[in-house]
């Protein structure tokens, strides 16, 4: 189950507009040069792509100060996924929870034990490392896997690692001959001065791989654009086991394009900060006025948040089925043309939660209307 699926949406709902807060899609849409290059590249669809991506990867490398030959490219980090665990073939593979699905998906397509640990709601928010107990809970675990998902900026919660708290899981994993693969999908959403990435790990870390997806922060989820970097002659290896020509001529063409365009990311995080600051701030204020009574909104560092519909207790009411009031909100907000990410499938979020992407302050003043609902049906 994952979001964005509109032909779905369309079938439930019997309508084909909506505003679409399930996938964590940049709303913005891509820089007006990948439009531009998009056209130019229709011609070249009656050849071969390079099955070497040269000219994206050199601009890559140059990009984030990496050789070509550690930047291996995808359809997409969720391809990406699928190849690495394929490649490694690690026995145990451990998964912090909740988790992006795919990464479970992955390790049982390659016969892997899946092992988990409990994040909670918060995410990374909760983990400190100066815990005792949180320390050997993470040693214990790193050292009885073969490979390790890190997902930060955390999908669903928003949360991010620390860089300290990056280095502690790196240097345990390494201690105990871990791979780590850090899923590093959202890091273009976060502010300047909280954005870091592992990158600048790899040539410290052999056991280190690095996701990284263009297809959200760029806002070309059609047509799929991810990469790994990692050392050279694993990610060699990784592409002899693949189909040669994973990435499409015009994924390649948007990418150049994407990265080409110095202001562009500047502009998208000024536009998602406002809106976000400005649906929280709206949310406290209703709040205050006794409007969303049912709901808690949980902080987030990127571009989407988890809410929670209380359960009866938490809300201090009497209603006796919050997990109904989830699916009628649901049910509601896509009638209206609101589409929400119901998390029913991330492990420790089974129960009453929703995750929303922060589009555009219109959207999501729109949301906030829609949110009233609840407080009528219930």
């Amino acid at each position: 189950m994952h979001g964005g699926n509109l032909l779905d949406a369309s079938a439930q709902y019997g309508r084909q507009n909506f505003i679409d807060l399930s996938a964590n899609i940049n709303p913005f849409g891509p820089p007006q040069g990948v439009w531009e290059a998009l056209q130019k590249g229709v011609a070249n669809i009656i050849h071969y792509p390079d099955p070497n991506y040269r000219r994206l990867r050199g601009k890559m490398a140059e990009y984030y100060a990496l050789n070509a030959e550690e930047i291996l490219l995808g359809n997409g980090a969720g391809e990406l996924i699928f190849l690495i665990l394929h490649g490694l073939r690690p026995r145990k593979v451990l998964i912090p929870q909740p988790a992006f699905s795919e990464y479970e998906r992955a390790a049982l397509a390659c016969g892997a034990e899946v092992n988990k640990l409990i994040l909670g709601v918060k995410g990374w928010g909760e983990l400190s490392f100066q815990n005792e107990e949180s320390h050997r809970e993470w040693e214990q675990a790193l050292a009885e896997n073969e490979l390790v998902f890190i997902n930060s900026p955390h999908n669903p919660t928003g949360s991010a690692l620390s860089k300290q708290q990056f280095e502690v899981i790196l240097n345990l994993a390494l201690k105990h001959q871990t791979w780590v693969v850090l899923d590093e999908s959202f890091v273009d959403f976060l502010e300047d001065e909280s954005r870091w990435s592992g990158k600048g790990y790899l040539r410290r870390y052999p056991n280190l791989l690095v996701l990284y997806s263009l297809t959200k922060f760029y806002a070309i989820p059609g047509l799929r654009l991810g990469a790994v970097f990692g050392a050279a002659k694993l990610l060699g290896r990784l592409q002899d086991q693949r189909d040669p020509w994973a990435v499409n001529s015009l994924a390649e063409e948007a990418g150049l394009a994407a990265l080409a365009d110095a202001e562009y990311g500047k502009r998208v995080r000024r536009l998602l900060q406002e809106s976000k600051e400005s649906f929280y701030r709206s949310f406290a204020e209703g709040r205050k006025g006794k409007k969303y009574w049912g709901l808690r909104l949980y902080s987030s560092k990127v571009n989407f948040a988890l809410i929670q519909v209380l359960e009866a207790e938490d809300s201090g009411t009497d209603r006796d089925d919050a997990g109904k009031g989830k699916k009628n909100l649901i049910q509601e907000l896509g009638k209206q043309g609101i589409l929400v990410r119901d998390c029913g499938n991330f492990a420790g979020l089974e129960g009453n939660y929703i995750r929303v992407a922060i589009k555009d302050q219109e959207s999501m003043n729109s949301l906030l209307a829609g949110f009233k609902m609840l407080d009528n049906l219930c």
